[in-house]
């Protein structure tokens, strides 16, 4: 079990620049970042034993990019959340001892689209099958069935929903790097264009070009660079496939997706069918 604080990140780093950068390529904004947290903890390349990052680009290609010959890395792909499994991860093979200095890195050319990899869905996959023939595909349009079965359920407005996006725009007015830094009301996210019922423009994510990067070690290593550690206190984290439970209590059978209740002997009955 890995102790409280046993873990420390040492380098914290993002790519020079943010926003808009047309002249960088997705893997380019990986190492960008990987080499400033880097420069800020003292560390050359040859340093670092463990990568981690999430697809489209893959550890080993973050490795063979910057030089890094890996003892321990991690592909683990759960969306947006993703980097902070990344952290558990590398803590536990801190602890472990498969790696010493482990480099998690993430880089992006969403706006610009420089070398983008795309990230259509496996045709014969769950979402391949069943979503994407519909037209659903990304967040804005992927979230609204849930969250209005949440606003229903739960009783939230579509003006507590808008001050999510007020309080976001707040904290990045304090960030001199932010994309968009001037404050919003309520009323200006509620009549912003819709994108998906409920959601609307400025309800959606920013797509930008940058990357970020973290270094971590084990607490006894922290002390011998030049920066300030944040220890590690506790992770955790949870996951269960989308589609398991439902598949879990009613099974499709094979050729069709549909089963259904044998009707029964008695005149007067009738067949009961459910859609699965």
């Amino acid at each position: 079990m890995i102790g409280r604080g046993e873990i420390a990140v040492v380098g914290a780093a993002e790519s020079t620049k943010i926003g808009k950068v047309p002249g960088m390529s997705q893997i380019m904004l990986h190492a960008d970042a990987a080499l400033n947290a880097m420069a800020e903890c003292g560390l050359k390349p040859s340093d670092i034993d463990g990568v981690a990052c999430v697809g489209p680009m893959m550890p080993q290609q973050i490795a063979h990019y910057l030089g890094i010959t890996p003892k321990w890395v991690d592909g683990t792909g759960v969306g947006g959340c993703s980097f902070m499994l990344h952290v558990r991860h590398a803590a536990a093979a801190i602890h472990a001892g498969y790696a010493k200095t482990i480099l998690i890195t993430h880089g992006e050319s969403g706006n610009s689209r420089i070398n983008a990899t795309p990230r259509p869905p496996e045709p014969e996959s769950l979402n391949g099958q069943f979503e994407v023939p519909y037209g659903p595909f990304g967040p804005p349009t992927l979230f609204p069935i849930p969250v209005l079965r949440y606003m229903k359920t739960r009783g939230v407005t579509h003006e507590d929903l808008a001050t999510v996006s007020v309080v976001t725009r707040e904290w990045a007015g304090k960030n001199p790097r932010a994309m968009f830094r001037d404050p919003i009301t309520v009323d200006d996210v509620l009549g912003s264009r819709m994108i998906a019922y409920p959601f609307r423009i400025l309800q959606c994510c920013l797509v930008t070009d940058g990357g970020g990067a973290l270094i971590l070690t084990s607490s006894d290593r922290a002390k011998d660079f030049p920066t300030k550690p944040v220890y590690i206190l506790g992770t955790g984290d949870r996951w269960r496939p989308t589609w398991s439970r439902r598949w879990r209590t009613s099974p499709p059978r094979a050729p069709s997706a549909w089963r259904g209740r044998r009707p029964s002997r008695r005149r007067g009955s009738t067949v009961r069918m459910s859609i699965t």
